[in-house]
């Protein structure tokens, strides 16, 4: 209750700060972020503000449009789209550079505001849009597989950074729909991307709101996943909150092989997992996901299958075998396609259900496992070019900055 007070107060002093008109150099020293904001939160604004309650409607269907920018939202006096920039952080987010796979999928490199660079990834297929957001910067945890993981933790993300990587996404898809036969909207969240989202509950659990809100993008909890490496109490809490739909990065059937695949395991063991996933909340007709990257002489013999085939619950879990994403420097390699489709196979024999997941955006680096903030080969080349200029012009007596 304290938070949400405090969260109110400094709400209602940016607006009125905002319209100030004293010429006073002060200013907050923190913004609420505009993609983070309720419907009542910007009526409340509003009020502050000294405007019409109706414009905080007007400004939640922009955001929902997935535009943040006030000077784009064409019905808003320019008072208003001045107050809303003074007052918030409109646009959390900046696109430096997008990739396109052959396959249509989307990989985005964004700066965030307060700085820092993360990724996210828009998988679309024909009957749905799906965008795998990033919850962290870099990665808590030390999975040797992960090329995440290889990259230093620098912070969580904000419930209004997660969410405005959708409508990032939204807003792109706007602009530069997809190729014909594929679905060019957001239909399905996966929060499977830099990060291990249940170590950021505030943002993830703040998004998750956000998200399925009726006056926001009012996306079902059917058509959003949390991926975690095993927290348990999280997972608990999240069952307990907002049950959406649940992967773990299993692995690994033996606590010996996860100790060392996924280091939380030696915290929250299998057993403990186990129990939790039991208690999850489960709709009908639903089912946890248990992913495994398939790591060729590791985790794919014979007895890591009867080690895996112990672990899973066949009426709550289905398994999906993921093809391992090679990164530079890693010292693992993939099983061959051959034997992950038997080893499916065999995992079918024995009663549990089993999918081998296709591999989407492997040529950008934006496949499972793969993504880490970096500058991208488009942006280097450009930041080259820059260069290359600034060096051509340095025997000029006069030099101009861009």
């Amino acid at each position: 209750m304290a938070v949400k007070a405090t969260r109110m107060a400094l709400l209602l002093y940016n607006a009125a700060m905002s319209v100030e008109t004293t010429g006073s150099s002060d200013t907050p020293k923190q913004r609420l972020q505009l993609p983070a904001l309720s419907l009542a939160e910007l009526t409340q604004f509003m009020k502050a503000a000294g405007q019409p309650a109706f414009r905080a409607k007007q400004v939640c269907d922009w955001v929902n449009k997935g535009i943040t920018d006030p000077a784009r939202m064409a019905n808003l006096p320019a008072a208003l789209q001045q107050a809303l920039n003074e007052g918030l952080i409109c646009s959390p987010l900046t696109l430096i550079e997008r990739q396109t796979s052959t396959d249509g999928t989307r990989k985005y490199l964004f700066g965030l505001e307060r700085g820092g660079n993360i990724e996210t990834v828009l998988i679309p297929e024909p009957s749905r849009g799906t965008v795998c957001v990033s919850s962290q910067l870099g990665c808590v945890l030390d999975c040797p597989f992960c090329h995440t993981g290889t990259q230093r933790f620098s912070g969580n993300l904000s419930a209004g950074e997660i969410v405005a990587q959708v409508l990032a996404v939204k807003d792109d898809l706007r602009n530069d729909p997809l190729p014909e036969g594929l679905h060019t909207d957001v239909t399905h969240i996966v929060y499977m991307g830099m990060g291990e989202p249940l170590a950021n509950e505030d943002g993830v659990h703040d998004s998750l709101s956000l998200l399925m809100g009726e006056q926001g993008l009012n996306i079902s909890r059917r058509r959003i996943t949390v991926s975690t490496s095993g927290l348990v109490p999280q997972i608990m809490r999240l069952g307990e909150a907002a049950p959406v739909n649940l992967a773990i990065s299993l692995h690994a059937g033996s606590d010996a092989l996860r100790d060392e695949l996924v280091p939380i395991n030696r915290k929250y063991p299998l057993q403990e997992l186990r129990a939790a996933l039991d208690a999850y909340p489960l709709p009908a007709q639903r089912h946890i996901t248990l992913e495994y990257v398939m790591l060729a002489g590791v985790n794919d013999r014979d007895a890591d299958l009867d080690a895996l085939c112990a672990f899973v619950n066949p009426q709550r879990e289905r398994v999906n075998l993921i093809h391992f994403n090679a990164w530079p420097g890693s010292p693992y390699t993939g099983t061959s396609q051959q034997h992950m489709h038997r080893f499916a196979g065999l995992l079918i024999n024995k009663g549990l259900r089993a999918t081998v997941r296709r591999s989407r955006g492997d040529d950008i680096m934006a496949a499972c496992g793969q993504l880490k903030s970096h500058l991208g080969g488009q942006l280097k080349s450009q930041l080259e070019q820059r260069a290359a200029s600034a060096d051509s012009r340095d025997s000029d007596t006069t030099v101009s900055g861009d």
